[in-house]
């Protein structure tokens, strides 16, 4: 067997960044230490074993070398630059004495995971630290270590063992830690210093509710209220004993797809609004805090950049998680997790989506942080990031029934504070708005064109407007819904796609055949282009 050898290596997100896999080129593959040498620098990693039913077939094929993503830092190169390099060495003559013994460890652990139970990984494997984000693989999935400071300082790889000092930083410590530049164990791709994560996650007091403020979608309000139900330790032991633990069991998340302004935001926020006031998870957990955040803003024109602030957003909602209760909402998630196997895919928009799914793993999710995404296009989602999302629910164009209740909610400040008879018949509304949005008539309808006119009629001469029915009917016949149009024409090319989302797709077979557009033609392309976004969603 050959014990030093150059191999092509390969960069993986499912590895422990402690060990690596060796295979083929008749390379011993069964020793417990290799040490990687690459571009003048080297490491040292415990042997992964190869798989047994492919090991025979690599044997005598050419030497390669699987490893965490992150293991790429240490040589101060992004993967695909190692990839290239003329020379990636594995040498297994290493044993485990060679490996200095570490005196002393301050690190950051994310998520909730216990710190006992990390120090009691750590030494009882002889954990090999690096400089880099360690990822520690458990039978109950992985766990993320910022590694801050070692000592001795002269290695690239040290050992723990029973008589190392453990020093545990809180994410406040650690984030202090970052900012003052002490002991920053990651660089960025291409070596370069890393920056404090410009993202703002600031908690909201949620304030719309289900019955007041959001109209219809009444199967979508009670499949959320049975997820919160499942957060009521009395209620989860009863259906676990009557039912059985799979069907106690809690995702933790809920995706809400649908066209655009049609209420995914305000439903996200009444989840929120519904765990604070209709359930007892105040009273089991704390405060429920709302964190909306929007898929746009985590992306960056820098490398690594957007990846970095999607662990901070999540690191963020778990600490906010840990002195109460939180509902983490992304919207437009769909930009944060693209589908990896479309071809024109970028490689930093594969690896964002791989971000994403590291801080969604389900044993990583505390019993007290919910995750909502809402997306208008859920077919460009990736289908391991879809899965996450266990219970995915479709948020559909309001109906004549349902848009009358729109209008209700929007004009009940009007009616209760106004000192003229109003006369409003909402059915009447309701009928001749089919087509529109709520989002539309809450923006164009009702917006700040309807605040001016009614401001312009007090402070001039004449009598004042009476907003009634009339008066709105001819605000309507002033306007013209274009929000679903430019929807259905943009999805008009993807009726396949549409195959696993069977109520969307009837839907926009339903409204291409009410607007005159072709399902995988052209039509409404002008209209598309003439008209403007009809807001945004709500």
């Amino acid at each position: 067997m050959t014990t030093r050898t150059n191999a092509n290596p390969f960069f993986e997100t499912d590895h422990p960044t402690s060990h690596v896999t060796v295979k083929g080129g008749h390379i011993d593959s069964n020793r417990e230490l290799v040490k990687l040498r690459c571009q003048g620098k080297e490491a040292m990693f415990y042997a992964k074993p190869p798989d047994d039913d492919i090991d025979d077939f690599l044997a005598t094929g050419p030497s390669e070398v699987r490893m965490h993503r992150n293991v790429a830092t240490l040589f101060g190169s992004d993967p695909e630059d190692i990839r290239s390099a003329s020379s990636f060495v594995v040498d297994t003559s290493v044993t485990k004495n060679e490996v200095h013994e570490c005196r002393s460890a301050t690190v950051h652990v994310r998520g909730s995971v216990t710190r006992e139970k990390v120090a009691k990984l750590l030494r009882s494997h002889e954990y090999l630290l690096h400089d880099l984000e360690e990822v520690i693989s458990t039978n109950k999935g992985n766990i993320h270590l910022d590694v801050v400071e070692l000592s001795p300082t002269d290695f690239t790889t040290v050992r723990v063992t029973e008589n190392t000092d453990l020093e545990f930083l809180d994410p406040d410590e650690y984030a202090e830690r970052r900012r003052s530049g002490d002991g920053e164990g990651t660089q960025q791709q291409g070596g370069e210093e890393e920056t404090d994560v410009d993202i703002d996650l600031s908690p909201e007091k949620p304030t719309t509710s289900f019955e007041d403020d959001i109209a219809g979608l009444e199967g979508v309000k009670e499949t959320a209220r049975m997820l919160l139900a499942l957060y009521d330790p009395e209620t989860k032991a009863q259906i676990e004993q009557r039912y059985g633990s799979k069907f106690a069991a809690r995702g933790g998340s809920m995706l809400l797809y649908g066209p655009p302004g049609c209420g995914k935001t305000i439903v996200a926020e009444g989840i929120a609004y519904e765990a604070a006031n209709n359930t007892n998870i105040e009273d089991q957990y704390g405060d429920v805090k709302f964190l909306p955040v929007k898929g746009g803003d985590i992306l960056s024109r820098y490398p690594g950049e957007a990846e970095r602030r999607v662990e901070a957003v999540f690191e963020r909602a778990h600490e906010i998680a840990q002195n109460g209760f939180a509902v983490l909402f992304f919207d437009e998630i769909e930009t944060l997790i693209p589908d990896r196997g479309d071809d024109d895919l970028q490689r930093h928009e594969r690896s964002l989506t791989n971000a994403f799914l590291q801080e969604m793993q389900t044993d990583e999710m505390e019993d007290n942080l919910f995750v909502i995404g809402a997306t208008n296009m859920p077919f460009t989602i990736d289908p391991a990031a879809s899965r996450r999302f266990p219970v995915q629910e479709f948020i559909p164009q309001p109906d004549s029934t349902v848009m009358s209740e729109v209008w209700q909610t929007e004009l009940a400040e009007l009616e209760s504070e106004s000192e003229i008879d109003i006369d409003i018949d909402y059915d009447r509304l309701g009928g001749a708005s089919e087509g529109y949005t709520p989002a539309e008539i809450a923006d164009r309808v009702l917006g700040t064109d309807l605040q001016r006119e009614l401001i312009q009629s007090v402070v001039t001469p004449g009598e004042p407007i009476t907003p009634d029915t009339q008066y709105l009917m001819d605000r309507l016949d002033d306007d013209e819904p274009k929000t679903i149009r430019q929807f259905i024409t943009s999805v008009s090319d993807e009726m396949d796609s549409l195959e696993g989302y069977p109520e969307m797709r009837r839907y926009v077979e339903e409204q291409s055949e009410r607007l005159g557009i072709s399902l995988g033609g052209n039509g409404g392309v002008f209209e598309q282009l003439m008209g403007d976004d009809g807001g945004g969603d709500q």
